[in-house]
């Protein structure tokens, strides 16, 4: 499938000393520095994050290739370039481009979310604002609230409707659409629970296509915030911050009863083909574009050697109930970004299991927890890691007895997810250990499964049958 279309950001977080226990993000009471004050030491004055502006003269061929056509944007019918191509409210390169490749994959999903989809300008912006605001990202917040309140840009909407998500009040005078989308943020990223009601009601405003739409566009803002918060992202030369710091919310529901175990009725919004809230999609109801991206997901990207790996899909899940499918080119474009992620960077099948169970325990995705714990059990898997280390992340205990690369990792997805801040020190051990394009890389692959775990939590996922759940509450 062609890719070619839009930027972006990463991810990544720190070493852990002791445990965690489910404390209070630090949130975003620094953030983002304020336009006066001088930037951290480990930030670099021309991308205004942790990591230099790539530079093209610096890359190869293919690199350059990347960058020309990142760079440039990807013009509508009309010829222009839509505005906010590159990251948001950002003039140079992204950092992904330290990873050419991915940057492409990435910029093809996020150009699609944002102008192909067919959301309105209006509802973009309310998407997008009370995802910043649930993930407490400063720079996200910031960018959006400027196009929000200004009257000539085409995301402009009431300083009213900005201050109820601002300021976390009830969701009252707004249309139905804008207060379904705003429940819908505040329960996947805040109580990481979705009601049957919430769930209903958007999928009564936008339908099968709309909804998976609107959860995809915001998974991938709230994994853009990880990224933004991975590399500490400053704001803008001269710009104030403008989404204040808030005492703690209450901590979320968390998975208390996420999943239903072995032999428990499914709930009653849940389709018994696909143990979800959407019924599996089928072939025969496509067009001609959606049956050969169809075909093209169900296939699986091959490997050099020809061969598909196992796991191209959702992990533990058939193939044929991947909920992607019902918008088709998205599925496929997300389906190169998942391969590229697990199969072509080069990180090793443990480490990958490793930054894939951090990534479900922060954020108590039970259905996601349970796929991984199974693989990092089986003595025959090459994921298999020592039930220790499974422990240690699990009930969140101090990380003694680890590898270094498996020790930052897990203190990076605590930071990166749990606190929501990466501390300087966790950054570059980091970076010592992976370099600037394994950094990127592994901050994406756990960003991209926090976009799973929104899209399972949103859905509802049920655990597959017989099995029981292995993630406890907390």
């Amino acid at each position: 499938m062609d890719v070619l279309k839009s930027v972006g950001f990463v991810l990544l977080a720190g070493i852990a000393g002791g445990s965690i226990q489910a404390q209070s993000p630090v949130r975003n009471v620094d953030s983002a520095v304020s336009a006066e004050a001088p930037l951290p030491k480990d930030i670099y004055p021309d991308s205004r994050n942790r990591l230099p502006a790539p530079k093209r003269e610096d890359m190869d061929e293919n690199g350059k290739k990347a960058y020309d056509e990142l760079t440039r944007g990807k013009p509508s019918p009309d010829g222009s370039v839509p505005a906010g191509f590159l990251p948001t409210g950002t003039s140079q390169p992204s950092v992904r481009l330290w990873d050419p490749k991915l940057a492409k994959l990435l910029a093809a999903v996020s150009h699609y979310r944002k102008y192909e989809t067919g959301l309105p300008d209006r509802l973009l912006e309310i998407a997008v604002l009370v995802t910043a605001y649930q993930m407490n990202c400063q720079y996200e917040w910031t960018q959006w609230e400027s196009f929000g309140r200004n009257p000539s840009d085409p995301r402009h909407i009431e300083q009213s409707t900005i201050d109820i998500i601002k300021y976390n009040k009830p969701a009252v005078g707004l249309g139905e659409k804008e207060a379904a989308i705003i429940s819908f943020g505040r329960e996947m990223f805040g109580q990481r629970k979705v009601s049957s009601e919430t769930f209903a009601e958007v999928l009564r405003l936008f339908g099968r296509k709309g909804t998976l739409d609107l959860l995809e566009l915001m998974a991938g803002y709230s994994a853009a915030a990880a990224e933004l918060t991975a590399f500490d992202q400053q704001l803008q030369v001269g710009q104030k911050p403008l989404l204040p710091p808030r005492t703690p919310l209450q901590n979320p529901v968390r998975n208390q009863d996420p999943a239903d175990p072995a032999g428990a009725p499914l709930p009653p919004d849940v389709y018994p083909d696909s143990r979800n809230r959407f019924p599996v999609p089928r072939r025969e109801d496509m067009d001609d574009n959606g049956k050969k991206a169809y075909d093209e997901v169900n296939r699986g990207a091959p490997l050099a050697n020809g061969a598909v790996r196992g796991g191209f899909f959702p992990t533990g899940t058939p193939s044929e109930s991947r909920v992607t499918l019902w918008d088709p080119p998205l599925a496929g474009l997300m389906g190169e970004v998942g391969h590229y992620l697990k199969y072509e960077t080069g990180l090793p099948d443990q480490l990958l299991e490793v930054a894939i169970l951090v990534t479900a325990r922060e954020l108590d995705c039970q259905y996601e927890w349970t796929q991984w714990e199974r693989f990092g059990r089986n003595p025959s898997d090459p994921r298999h890691i020592e039930q220790s280390a499974i422990d240690i992340i699990k009930y969140e205990k101090p990380v003694v007895g680890l590898g270094e690369k498996e020790t930052a990792i897990i203190a990076l997805g605590r930071e990166m997810f749990g606190r929501r801040k990466v501390s300087s020190e966790t950054f570059a051990e980091i970076l010592r250990l992976f370099g600037r394009k394994g950094t990127v890389d592994l901050v994406w692959l756990m960003a991209n499964y926090s976009i799973a775990a929104a899209q399972l939590t949103a859905l509802d996922q049920q655990l597959q049958v017989g099995q029981q759940p292995l993630l406890p509450p907390r």
